[in-house]
């Protein structure tokens, strides 16, 4: 069963003279406001509907009126929330949670969560005239305040938190009402009342499980009613229920206690009364008194009443629960029979009785006892009824979460399942939510017609012949419409938050037909279609930027069927750079990698975006392309890898081509793929990847490109001052070839030559520690080795060059920086062919071409240049149409290899760059995967 609590709001009536002009008044404030977390269009700065909800609780506090009701759908509410408003008498403000499930023989609380950063109890100062009713909370913290109704909550802590009661009361507080609500694990006690508190009321609560302090504690606090309770488990102490102090006039009845003292101090027993209590000494042994009065000590109800007359219809009989119920304090159900002292002998007139148990029964005669309450009564003592009856649920007839929905007139079946352990006969009356007389039968199962367009809620309310009585109202309501033809209106929208190439595609209005929705799907206009599950709106993310169709289709149970069409235009974001120290993200040599040596026509997927070290992404949501170094190692067959994002068909392009037993790095420009993932693929042979992480785009990264004309900024051939084996060499690069002082990363394209031995070049920025990730180049005795590196400045400005083994001679060109103050935005494209002389001629010595395809504005494009069928060594050179050729080179070629480099070159307003052959002849193959534009 569920905690219930049930509010009166009164309802305001207006009338008019007629043919008098009324005058101009507000508008009334809803009777509701909303709160939803789990709602994705909640909104705190919005009005509180329930189509508009406020995301947390205090939102909607910080707003709510007298006379208005806070209702907080299920879910967990991660704040500490603080009543600050008061309600008036007669309109007070409710706090209402709504759970969905139900608190019955599994014991499962699913009321609204509220559990702050903090872990603080629910605040309340200075206020009045609230309700806050159905919640789990930490605990209550209440500080002169007055008609104040706590009910039907879930209070504890489960964890190791600051010692504190789960409810404290302090100052001049007057009219507090603690009812029908489970005190689980509270670390600090129950409810603890201050000096200075009147009129409390405790009534109807477990005090299932309290550590460290009473279950009810109370100090100088007059007047208090402690009435119907059950306190099954007390940790650290042997006091159960204590009043201190001048706590005098209280009232402490019908509780169940099963192993605790009551205490009450000499100054608190004037006018104060205990009685139809069944209380059992603080342990087995009788080493606790059951009593303390005034001070002295008495074992058990007799002796309290032999020298006092206090509890003349006190108990002591143990109890046995029903685990069933855990934690809950239940008693089991048709065990005890007449010995069992707490069962149909409390008093129902007793001042503080709840209307009901803590699960919502009221008084029910048990079959097997005697009625030894006044006047032969048989209210049980404790926060619970034992009923026979326990349990009812009410459903549509097919459905359970899903409204029954249908044109008028429309039938419905509703299906009442009672759980009852009593031989005892049941009777059935629904009410059917539209006005008609309800229906009383001994039937189960009832049909009813609607024929007024409106939502209904019918409910069920089940009786026996002992008192037994169980209510359960249809969760969803019953639906009917008038019956109209099925419409549809589809919106869809780029959602870049989502992903750079994401969409959000919902149908929007379909409230023409009352018949319920049976199917739902979209699809995407790519060749994907997506089903949805229940209605609401799908998500989506394409794999290349375009303009696509997209069409809603929605059937509803009739078996009308509509579609709704909508177009969208998706494209990668401009952006701005972030260049990061290198991190290794891939290396399949190592021992359990979770990326495997590619074999012939094998791919990866390489998680790219979102993945992190530690509590840090390397590459954030929402960046669209990343910068990686990519090398091929232990290769046994002439090859290439490819990249390219994720869900794309394999690309016709390449980034790394290498042959047998060589070390070749590359570095790569490739937009992410939808989920955060780009392919690499192996064409040949078997070989072993690397892939270290240089930078990113994404649209909010701070720094822009600014291409400038190649210019060499070192070659050691001129001094020959070549690196030696393990040597450094400290490259000023900003004040050079038209790198500003200001620029924080820059782009170089760095060569190897007249190498004695087999190693690697290291970039890093100057003044830092040389990464761990490694290498940006492998040398190779007698060849040329180039690769483009994209690296971070030091603080003054420069670059070291680290040589890892052998000698080696270094030439460095500059093609571009990134700056704060650049203009130049990334934008990536689908991995593009521009050129392949193998379709024609080969480049000769000394040939120029003019190769276009990068869309007209851009200033600079991120380009792989691969020579193939070289015939010489040779370099090849690129730079902007229709400019001067620079005296600096992008790629060197040799002989019998294919040779790969990245490179960015200047470009033209066509978006056209030159590309020169030195010497010999060569194929040349160049592939975009983006450009810059200024912005």
């Amino acid at each position: 069963m569920r905690l219930r609590h049930a509010v009166g709001l009164s309802a305001a009536v207006v009338s008019a003279v007629v043919g008098l002009p009324l005058p101009a008044v507000a508008a009334e404030p809803p009777a509701v406001l909303y709160v939803r977390s789990s709602n994705g269009f909640c909104t705190d700065s919005g009005p509180g509907t329930e189509a508009r909800p406020f995301c947390t609780i205090q939102a909607a506090a910080d707003k709510v009126q007298p006379g208005q009701t806070v209702d907080v759908f299920q879910g967990d509410y991660l704040e500490d929330v603080v009543v600050r408003r008061s309600g008036e008498p007669g309109k007070p403000i409710t706090f209402r949670g709504r759970g969905r499930g139900r608190l019955g023989r599994a014991a499962l609380h699913s009321q609204p969560s509220i559990a702050g950063p903090s872990r603080l109890p629910v605040r309340i100062s200075g206020q009045h005239d609230i309700v806050f009713s159905g919640f789990e909370v930490k605990g209550f913290e209440l500080d002169n305040v007055s008609r104040v109704e706590l009910s039907g909550n879930w209070i504890g802590k489960s964890d190791s938190e600051t010692v504190r009661p789960g409810v404290s009361v302090t100052g001049p507080s007057e009219q507090v009402t603690v009812e029908r609500s489970v005190f689980h694990e509270t670390t600090g006690g129950g409810v603890k009342l201050g000096a200075g508190v009147t009129g409390t009321r405790i009534s109807g609560n477990d005090f299932a499980t309290v550590f460290g302090a009473p279950a009810v504690s109370v100090t100088d606090a007059p007047g208090t009613l402690i009435t119907s309770n059950t306190v099954h488990w007390q940790w650290s102490t042997a006091i159960a229920i204590d009043l201190a102090g001048a706590s005098d006039h209280a009232t402490i009845a019908n509780n169940l206690v099963t192993m605790g003292t009551v205490q009450v101090s000499a100054a608190s027993t004037a006018g104060t009364s205990v009685d139809y209590n069944s209380v059992s000494s603080a342990s087995p042994g009788d080493l606790y008194p059951a009593y303390k009065w005034a001070d002295v000590s008495y074992m058990r109800a007799a002796d309290l009443t032999a020298a006092t007359g206090q509890g003349k219809h006190d108990g002591g009989a143990s109890v046995q629960f029903d685990s069933a119920y855990w934690p809950l304090s239940v008693p089991l159900v048709n065990l005890f029979g007449a010995g069992h002292g707490s069962t149909d002998s409390a008093d129902p007139q007793a001042p503080g009785v709840p209307a009901t148990d803590l699960l919502g029964h009221g008084a029910v005669d048990h079959p097997d006892v005697a009625n030894t309450g006044p006047a032969g009564s048989f209210r049980d003592r404790g926060a619970y009824e034992i009923v026979g009856l326990d349990d009812v649920r009410l459903e549509a007839k097919g459905t359970v979460y899903e409204p029954p929905t249908g044109p008028a007139p429309f039938t419905v079946e509703l299906k009442a399942t009672a759980t009852n352990t009593w031989p005892t006969k049941l009777a059935y009356t629904f009410d059917f939510g539209d006005g008609t007389a309800p229906v009383t039968t001994a039937d189960a199962t009832v049909r009813h017609t609607y024929t007024t367009p409106a939502e209904y809620h019918p409910q069920v309310t089940v009786t026996d012949d002992r008192g037994g009585r169980v209510t359960d109202r249809l969760e969803w309501p019953v639906r009917v419409g008038e019956d109209k033809p099925l419409t549809a209106s589809l919106t869809v929208a780029a959602d870049s938050g989502r992903d750079p190439l994401a969409v959000t595609a919902d149908v929007t209005a379909t409230a023409s037909s009352p018949w319920p929705i049976s199917n739902l799907s979209y699809d995407f206009g790519d060749g994907t279609a997506q089903p949805v599950d229940g209605y609401g709106p799908a998500h989506h993310v394409y794999a290349r930027p375009g303009t696509y169709t997209v069409k809603g289709t929605v059937t509803d149970a009739s078996g009308a069927t509509v579609t709704s069409t909508g177009q969208v235009t998706v494209a990668y974001t401009p952006s701005g750079f972030t260049a990061i120290a290198p991190t290794r993200i891939l290396d399949s040599r190592e021992p359990g990698s979770r990326y495997p040596r590619l074999g012939p026509g094998e791919t990866m997927d390489l998680y790219v975006r979102g993945r992190s070290t530690g509590a840090t992404d390397i590459v954030p949501p929402g960046a669209t392309a990343v910068v990686l170094n990519l090398t091929a190692t232990g290769g046994t067959a002439n090859s290439h890898l490819d990249v390219y994002p994720s869900h794309l068909a394999r690309s016709a392009t390449s980034n790394v081509n290498f042959g047998p037993g060589q070390d070749v790095a590359n570095l790569v420009t490739v937009p992410i793929g939808p989920d955060g993932l780009v392919v690499v693929r192996n064409n040949a042979g078997y070989v072993h990847t690397v892939a270290d992480v240089l930078g990113y785009f994404k649209g909010d990264s701070p720094d822009r490109f600014t291409s400038v004309a190649p210019a060499r900024l070192l070659d050691t051939r001129s001094d020959d001052s070549a690196l030696g084996q393990g040597a450094t060499r400290r490259l000023k690069v900003a004040g050079a070839g038209g790198v500003p002082a200001n620029a924080t990363s820059v782009v170089l394209n760095v060569t190897a030559t007249e190498s004695t031995s087999t190693g690697f070049f290291t970039v890093y920025p100057a003044g830092t520690a040389r990464p761990a990730a490694g290498s940006n180049l492998n040398t190779v005795p007698g060849r040329n080795i180039p690769n483009q590196v994209v690296v971070p400045l030091g603080a003054d400005g420069s670059v070291e060059l680290y040589n890892r083994a052998g000698r080696s001679h270094a030439v460095v060109d500059v093609f571009g920086y990134y700056s704060p103050d650049g203009k130049g935005l990334f934008t990536p494209v689908t991995p593009t062919r521009l050129l392949d002389s193998r379709d024609g001629s080969p480049f000769g010595p000394g040939s120029v071409r003019t190769v276009g395809g990068v869309p007209a504005g851009a200033t600079a494009a991120a380009v792989n240049l691969t020579a193939t069928e070289t015939t010489t060594p040779t370099h090849l050179t690129a730079w902007a149409g229709g400019s001067a050729r620079p005296g600096t080179s992008n790629l060197n070629a040799t002989p019998g290899l294919d040779v790969p480099n990245h490179t960015t070159i200047p470009v033209d307003a066509q978006g056209r760059f030159d590309l020169a052959n030195n010497a010999g002849t060569t194929h040349v193959v160049a592939d975009l995967f983006g450009y810059y534009r200024n912005q």
